[in-house]
């Protein structure tokens, strides 16, 4: 009775992991389901899916994610491109509903000043501390020379 369990969980196993194209699947070169773009979204497509960035994996686009929820996001790029939508139009879905993480570029807004301008702004205040370090310094030195 248990080799015949296990005989027959074999049996289904191995015929659910039978190849796609055993069932008479598409195959990637005669592919023409849902899933292919016409050729003029296709660079579009690729562009929109880098810029996107995949909300589980932190810092990978989901164009190259692996995660189940990326390749929704793949989905939902495909079908809006498909529709007619712009690529702004697509980001900002995107950014509606995961916020401002979902996309690599944040757009330039009062919310998002600071992370554009930031790193300029701290740039100049560095140059300006150090501008008044050196002439402190130098006058330092000058008012120590001339007092010998």
């Amino acid at each position: 009775m248990r080799f015949a369990c296990v005989t027959a969980f074999a049996v289904l196993v191995s015929v659910a992991a039978a190849p796609a194209w055993a069932a008479g699947a598409p195959t990637a070169a005669s592919a023409t389901g849902p899933k292919v773009l016409p050729a003029r979204l296709e660079s579009r497509y690729q562009a929109l899916t880098e810029e996107l960035r995949c909300p589980v994996c932190q810092n990978e686009p989901i164009a190259t994610s692996q995660a189940q929820i990326a390749g929704a996001l793949r989905d939902i790029v495909r079908q809006r491109l498909i529709a007619g939508q712009s690529n702004r139009q697509i980001k900002q879905y995107m950014i509606s509903r995961y916020g401002l993480f979902a996309v690599y570029k944040p757009p330039l807004e009062r919310g998002t000043f600071l992370l554009w301008f930031g790193p300029l702004i701290l740039f100049l205040i560095a140059l300006v501390v150090a501008g008044f370090a050196i002439r402190r310094r130098r006058q330092a030195l000058a008012d120590s020379g001339t007092m010998r």
